[in-house]
């Protein structure tokens, strides 16, 4: 799978998914750090469910919340937080979940190396 994002504006970008989900960008869309938090939230949300639903009931609602300490060059540290009371089982089996199956978290906390390049044949008509 691969995410694609295309300028619309000044400032403004696109980014689209090869299912079609789109997402916007700058001005009044995510910033790239927030859309590094909500992936990081969203990865721990689907991996957590499971556990979470089996202890609380199919039908409960749960909050994740990912925030980031920035510097002017990069994200020094990222936090999440579930809404949910610190009580054991939980409490040790969602860590230990997530570092073992998020594979955001996994990306982040290992420094995936990242590779830049350009490629004419990308550009669309």
């Amino acid at each position: 799978m691969t995410v694609s994002v295309q300028r619309v504006g000044d400032g403004r970008f696109v980014a689209r998914t090869d299912s079609g989900a789109t997402v916007d960008v700058g001005g009044d869309g995510f910033s790239p750090v927030e859309l590094l938090e909500a992936a990081l939230a969203a990865c721990a949300a689907l991996t957590a469910e499971q556990l979470i639903t089996r202890r609380a009931g199919a039908d409960s609602s749960f909050t994740v919340v990912a925030a980031g300490e920035e510097t002017a060059h990069e994200v020094r540290r990222l936090d999440v937080t579930f809404d949910l009371p610190a009580d054991q089982p939980l409490a040790t089996l969602i860590p230990r979940a997530i570092a073992r199956e998020c594979k955001v978290s996994r990306t982040v906390e290992h420094g995936a190396p990242v590779a830049v390049r350009l490629d004419p044949d990308l550009r669309q008509t």
